[in-house]
């Protein structure tokens, strides 16, 4: 049961209402998660152009950017996220072994592993990274702005699985287990 009335373009402010129905024009529906943060346009409107930002300037890859978004809705018990990125992991060519992984950190590829790595400690330890941590991600070849989108990927996804985990809208794609 959801906690939250969610929003559609006839319910939602005028900054949503917009967004909701290009949401639904360009995929035949609304994905719940939008549909929670459309309670408030502010949100919704912020969180897409933080999105937005980060895919077009950033150079973390389509790949690493969902390995993270499965580890943090992972480490943040959020059962939505967990299984719509493994939806979106998939459908770009991460297998189920690859997505069970991300979740608990891991990945074959040093570059991924670097990457998700960092992202957890950024989480473990709410961002206070020490000079230690910096220079491992240095180390293992992340440069000072990779560190920065990875740092913004995780707050971006934190931020989706706390507004998940507060609203509860049903999962709109096939559920999938914490690992």
């Amino acid at each position: 049961m959801e906690k939250f009335n969610l929003r559609t373009p006839q319910t939602a402010d005028k900054l949503a209402a917009p967004i909701l129905m290009e949401f639904k024009e360009k995929y035949g529906m609304i994905p719940n998660f939008y549909a929670a943060l459309g309670i408030d346009g502010a949100s919704l409107s912020g969180y897409l152009d933080f999105e937005q930002a980060i895919e077009d300037f950033g150079s973390l890859t389509e790949r690493q950017r969902e390995l993270i978004s499965l580890s943090v809705a992972n480490y943040n018990q959020c059962h939505y996220c967990v299984s719509g990125h493994t939806f979106s992991a998939k459908k770009i060519g991460l297998s189920s072994q690859e997505c069970a992984d991300a979740q608990r950190a891991i990945a074959k590829d040093s570059g991924d592993q670097a990457i998700l790595s960092l992202s957890r400690t950024i989480l473990e330890k709410k961002g206070n990274l020490s000079q230690e941590d910096v220079d491992a991600a240095l180390f293992h070849g992340l440069t000072e702005s990779q560190i920065l989108q990875v740092c913004a990927w995780t707050a971006l996804n934190t931020f989706s699985n706390w507004v998940n985990n507060i609203t509860q809208p049903k999962i709109d794609f096939p559920k999938v287990d914490f690992a």
